[in-house]
Formats: structure tokens, sequence, C-alpha cells
């Protein structure tokens, strides 16, 4: 009988003692770490905690320490069927401090996190992105058939493209339609004023060889190169921002693929978005496996703040992936993503020096050279 009281003290002390940290614990986390509580990633929490063991320990330990003093002296005082009820209620608390916890904490977006950042990515097989599909015979930004097989053949894997609209509506690969228009030899339509942007249907674009010699790419043959080669990924670069632009240039890519049957490739496509409101109007379209968060039209410029905010939205939002200017990289950066289990791009380095300088920091890296 004896025995038996002693289990119950103890059963009742650690029922107090558990609700107490549990409880105490996850306000201080929350206030601590805001809405991403325990989602972050669990390298970050521990090197969050380095830094604030006083304040764990005050906000945490005490509190608990002193129930766990409490409970002692009430456990004297209590006899019988008190005690009893008294022990029952506590064990009822702590049943609601795990569920408060695991709610507060955000349990299930932690193990989602951890699942997905366990999986093998694109990233995790290569560190370096052909800008606008590379370059050839020593001119970037062609984004050619010409481009994309050599670069291909280069072993590169991981090939980004430059993407827009005709004005029928066919989405192709080409940078912007200025510098179309000064590297093609096309005759402006009479209607066309001569200071204004010829913008060609996708027919006209076909006809026309950038610089009269890099055979142009429209995004259905592009789908279909992904389908013939499995092992590639193509980067997006549509540089819309504009809501409507942003829906009609994403269902036309779906689209388009969809007619080719080849609607697998969808998931090796890797979307760039600029601006957070870009995930939400994409997923709208197609539940694209892989995104890039590109800050140059953020026009970021290093702020470490600014940053914690990309990688908190990043985090949240199923973005595994930051890609910013290199002339404004620092290692505090890479600390940041590192922290809350995101990669690093910089773009565009062509020095084969800066590139391994880069990758030897475990930063990624855009590039128009295709020898690697």
């Amino acid at each position: 009988m004896e025995s038996h009281n002693k289990i119950k003290k103890i059963v009742w002390i650690v029922f107090c003692s558990i609700s107490t940290f549990l409880l105490t614990g996850t306000i201080w986390i929350r206030r601590t770490y805001g809405v991403l509580a325990l989602a972050m990633v669990s390298e970050s929490f521990r090197s969050g905690l380095k830094n604030k063991r006083i304040l764990f320990v005050k906000y945490v330990i005490i509190p608990t320490l002193a129930v766990f003093l409490i409970s002692l002296i009430v456990n004297r005082w209590l006899k019988g069927s008190r005690r009893r009820i008294l022990t029952y209620v506590m064990g009822g608390l702590m049943v609601i401090s795990i569920g408060g916890a695991v709610m507060g904490l955000d349990a299930g977006a932690y193990i989602s996190r951890q699942y997905g950042l366990s999986r093998q990515h694109w990233y995790d097989s290569d560190n370096l992105v052909i800008h606008a599909l590379g370059s050839i015979d020593g001119i970037p930004n062609t984004n050619s058939r010409e481009a994309l097989e050599n670069s291909y053949q280069q072993g590169n894997r991981l090939l980004e493209c430059d993407m827009i609209m005709t004005s029928d509506r066919e989405l192709v690969a080409c940078h912007d339609w200025v510098f179309w228009n000064r590297n093609t030899e096309v005759e402006k339509p009479s209607e066309v004023g001569q200071n204004e942007i010829y913008i060609p249907t996708l027919e006209v674009f076909m006809e026309h060889k950038f610089l009269g010699k890099y055979t142009p790419l429209s995004v259905a043959e592009l789908a279909l190169f992904l389908k013939e080669h499995p092992d590639a990924y193509v980067i997006t670069d549509t540089k819309y921002v504009e809501p409507e632009e942003i829906k009609v240039g994403f269902q036309e890519l779906v689209d388009v693929v969809r007619e080719n049957g080849c609607e697998e490739v969808l998931d090796r496509f890797i979307i760039q978005i600029y601006r957070g409101y870009m995930r939400g109007f994409i997923d709208q379209i197609y539940p694209f496996e892989n995104y890039i968060f590109t800050l140059y039209k953020e026009k970021y410029d290093g702020d470490e703040e600014k940053l914690e905010e990309y990688a908190e939205f990043c985090m949240l939002y199923g973005v595994d992936v930051i890609t910013m200017e290199a002339k404004y990289y620092h290692d505090a950066l890479l600390d940041i993503c590192n922290r809350y289990g995101l990669r690093l791009f910089v773009h565009t380095v062509n020095d084969p020096e800066e590139i391994a300088a880069f990758h030897a920091k475990g930063v990624g890296v855009y590039t128009d050279n295709v020898e690697r």
C-alpha cells in the first residue's frame, strides 16, 4: 500500500512537471519564433536555442521547477481521495498540454517539412544552373536549340530558359522582344511604327533565326526535349509579375505540355517566382513540385532582415531555393538560408574561380558557361 502511494505521488509530480514544461515551453517558443515555431528545421531551432539559454531558463525551466517543488509540498498535505482526484485532474491537464503543444508548435508542419527535406531534390544532384540555355559560340542569351543541345552535351542538366508570349499568345524561348528585334533580320509590318516594339506571332518567331543562324525554340519543343531527356530540368524565367500575365503565361505552359502528350515533364519544370503572391496564382493552375524565389525584381541588396522575411515565406509555402544577384552575397545570408533549410543560388557568375569559391561554400551558381 505504501509503495502504491509512492507511485501515485511520483506520477502526480511527473504530471505537474511535464504539463508545466510543455505549456511554458510552447508559449516561449511561440513568442520567440513567431508563427514558424517548430516548423523551422531542427538545426535552426538548436542554433537559436544556443543564443537564448538564459531566456529559456527564465521562462521555461524556472516555472517548471517551481511547479515541481509546489507539487511536492501539496503532495505531502493531500490525503486519500483528494490526492487521487487531483492526480486525475493533473493527468487530464497533461493530455491537454500535449495537445496544446502539438498544435501551438505546429508539429504537423514540422513533420511535413522534415519529410520534404529528407527527399531527393533537383538541387541535390547539381549546383550549376545554365543561364538562358547557355552560351553558344561564346554568345549568351540566345535561348536557341543549338544552345540547349550544346549545354546538355556538355553534361549540364539544370537549364534556365527565358520564356515570353508571342502576339498570338504562344509561349516561346526568348529573353525579351526588344532583344529579339535587335538580333533577328525581321521586317516589321507596316502597321508597326519605327520606334514600336514588334511582337511576332509564333509562326514569324519560328521563321527567324537568332543572329541569322541559331534556331528558335517554342516551349512545346522544350517540353518534348524534356520528354526525350528524363534527367534534365528546365527553370522558367517568364518575368511576368502582373496577375493576369502570370495566369495566362503558366496556363499556356501547362496546356502546351498536355497537348503534346507529355504532362509528366511538368514535374521537371522548376518555377521561378518574383513576388510571393505568384506562388498561390500558379498553384491554382498546376501543382508544380519545384519552386525558386528569385529576388532581382524585389531589388534585393543583401539586407539580412529582408532575407529573413523571404526565408520565412519560402519555408512556410514550400519554396526550397532562393536566388539572388552574386554582387550582394555575403556569408551571413547563407547562414540564414541554412537555418531555414533552404538552398541559396547566385546569378550570373562566369568566372571559373568565382564559381568554384561559391561551390566550396555550398552556394549554387547560375552561369552562361557550359563547360564544366
